[in-house]
Parts: C-alpha cells; structure tokens; sequence
C-alpha cells in the first residue's frame, strides 16, 4: 500500500516497461465510436505488496469520452495502485493524469476457483471487467472485478 497517489511521470516511467498480452485485448463500439483494451502482461509479483504499490495494467486506446469521469479521448496507459487503503485506478498520457476512475474493484481467488478469462468491456457505466493480475497455470488468483472511467 501506499500514501500518495502516483504522478503522471512514474505512470509514464513504469509504462516503458511494459510488454502488452496482445492475445487478450479486448474491443467495443458505444454511441458508434471505439473503445480497445490491451491488459499487459504483468512480472510475477513476489507479493501482494508489489501490486499494491501500483502496476500498469494495460494500454485503452478510446474514441469516446468517459462516462463517469473526464477521460478524455485518445491512447492512456491504465495504472491501479493501493493508496491508503483503497484501490483507485488512473489513465496517464503524455505524463499526465488525464482521469482517475469513478470505480475499481480487485476481487482475490483461491487456486482452482476461477480460470483466466480475457477482459470484457461492460458498457454501463463505461467499466473494464474480468482483468486477471496475478495467475498461476490456468487459474486466475487476483483480479479487477471492475474499473470504470
């Protein structure tokens, strides 16, 4: 866990790092524009902590406005991180933090529990689900049950 929410520039620093999980991206269309979310494919993580700390979960690359907050439109990199207790999600461009998002919500598995799923797009509320963070073999042991922008 952490005490203060991230900057732009460590969102932006941490996002050069990151090898996207091209195979699971997810599309939609809402109000006829477009919507992509390519999750990355995180490092094995040591501890829960190392989450908490915060990670770039993905690339969202959208043609439409948030929903429930200011997102604007075009390419961010999608951060979630532990700030005082509570998970909070937020989009970085260009070293900026361009939205944080209304909801997020990590759900925790047992092994066995729930198989991997690729990442949905929930159009109500304008919500990415089924993000699995942490797997081990074909089971998903943490995950984002939902982040909405």
């Amino acid at each position: 866990m952490r005490k203060e929410k991230p900057t732009g520039r460590e969102i932006a620093e941490r996002s050069k790092a990151i090898k996207l999980d091209k195979d699971r991206f997810v599309d939609a269309e809402r109000k006829g524009k477009k919507i992509k979310f390519t999750p990355t494919k995180l490092p094995p993580l040591k501890s829960l902590d190392e989450l908490e700390e915060g990670q770039v979960i993905g690339v969202l690359e959208n043609e439409l406005e948030g929903d429930e907050t200011d997102l604007t439109a075009g390419k961010h990199n999608i951060f979630i991180a532990n700030v005082n207790g509570e998970w909070h999600g937020f989009a970085e461009t260009g070293g900026e933090i361009t939205a944080e998002a209304a909801y997020v919500s990590i759900e925790r598995y047992h092994w066995g529990e729930r198989k991997v799923k690729k990442p949905a797009f929930k159009p109500e509320g304008w919500c990415l689900i089924n993000i699995c963070l942490v797997s081990l073999g074909p089971f998903c042991l943490v995950s984002i049950g939902f982040i909405c922008f």
